[in-house]
């Protein structure tokens, strides 16, 4: 920086920059620095969605959890059950937006003046708010995509026009093999991208059958019955799944509201809040019987649980011990005495879904007590 001094009618140059020599006059100023600049994207894992459903009766349900759950780089299929399966819709929801701001800009070097560093203050403010505002700008560009994308799929228009099953209603085997077939169409076409997060939603009013072992390897597998199944046929429908290979499996009946069903949908695509209240002595081994420990830890849980719009999936597990029956059996209870103690706290039954896991993703050692777990999922809506 400059400044002309007038003194005794004698002009001279004083020069800001302490150290340096005489300026030129007539150079170009140096334009400040600055760094790389800064990409603004959302870091969104690739997710499969997969519906099977019967006929017209389910669609409405369907088209609200599409809404409710739709995310970036997700890929929605949806198969009508029958003798012959079809694809009643199979589409990608886009890739997040990019937006590129200018970089950083570059701090002044030492022995600046407080001219300079004002400067640099003052730039440094201006390009955090134009950061602010360029990230308010790509989530909105994000949501905007995503709602554009749902409205083109017009699904509610296409499960309209889907016909009635001229048979017997489809059971689980049956659509189970369908969204398995989907899936190794899927599979072939974009290579296995999409990880533990593939989640199949099967829309079924038979619960009957046992899919066959490997058939659902890795996948999440969400069953919805017009009926409201007893623990016993929901936990055999559990094990069953979790037998041929599910990642996960839950059976839901008309007790769960379509906005708790949709957020263990979304936990499941991309990974939801977990509160483990788990520890070695949470079970004894075959006992569902809560200790006096694993009651304290639940207890801290509750002011979260009774909170509006709050959702808690409540997953069982057992160790390894003992035949897969018994172990999902026993997987089950435990997540019921979860669920038992939260409900007598006042925590609604309607916002809790219990899901048992057998023997199935262990934490330690097959025997060990470590496995003898339940943890929760609390999703808010």
């Amino acid at each position: 920086m400059r400044k002309i001094i007038q003194w005794g009618g004698v002009v001279s140059v004083a020069v800001a920059l302490a150290g340096c020599g005489p300026l030129d006059v007539g150079g170009p100023a140096a334009a400040p620095s600055a760094g790389p600049p800064v990409t603004i994207t959302q870091d969104v894992a690739p997710s499969a969605l997969l519906a099977v459903l019967n006929g017209p009766a389910f669609g409405p349900s369907l088209s609200g959890l599409v809404t409710a759950t739709a995310r970036l780089r997700e890929d929605l299929t949806v198969v009508q059950a029958g003798t012959q399966p079809q694809i009643v819709l199979s589409s990608a929801a886009p890739a997040p937006p990019t937006v590129v701001v200018a970089g950083r800009p570059g701090a002044p070097g030492k022995g600046t003046t407080s001219y300079l560093s004002a400067q640099y203050a003052s730039r440094l403010k201006h390009w955090r708010g134009v950061l602010a505002t360029e990230r308010r700008a790509e989530a909105t560009q994000a949501q905007d995509a995503v709602t554009a994308w749902l409205h083109g799929l017009g699904l509610s228009a296409r499960t309209d026009r889907l016909a009635d099953p001229a048979g017997p209603a489809s059971s689980l085997v049956a659509e189970s093999a369908d969204a398995a077939s989907a899936l190794a169409g899927l599979e072939e076409e974009d290579g296995n991208v999409f990880g533990g997060r593939r989640v199949l939603v099967l829309y079924t009013p038979n619960l009957d059958g046992r899919p066959p072992a490997g058939e659902l390897a890795g996948d999440t597998v969400l069953v919805v019955t017009p009926f409201l199944p007893s623990a016993a046929a929901a936990s055999a429908a559990q094990a069953d799944l979790l037998a041929a290979g599910a990642a996960q499996a839950a059976v839901v009946g008309p007790e769960v509201t379509g906005a708790q069903f949709a957020a263990l949908v979304s936990a499941s695509l991309s990974g939801g809040r977990h509160d483990s209240v788990s520890a070695p002595v949470l079970f004894a081994n075959a006992s569902a019987a809560l200790s006096p420990r694993a009651a304290a830890q639940l207890t801290a849980l509750l002011p979260r649980l009774r909170g509006a719009g709050v959702t808690g999936v409540i997953n069982g597990f057992a160790s390894a011990p003992g035949t897969a029956e018994m172990n999902y059996t026993l997987s089950y209870e435990r997540a019921s005495a979860v669920a038992a103690f939260f409900e007598a706290r006042g925590v609604p039954a309607t916002s809790l879904i219990i899901v048992g896991h057998g023997a199935s993703d262990p934490v330690d050692s097959g025997g060990s007590g470590l496995n003898r777990r339940v943890t929760i999922v609390i999703e808010t809506s």
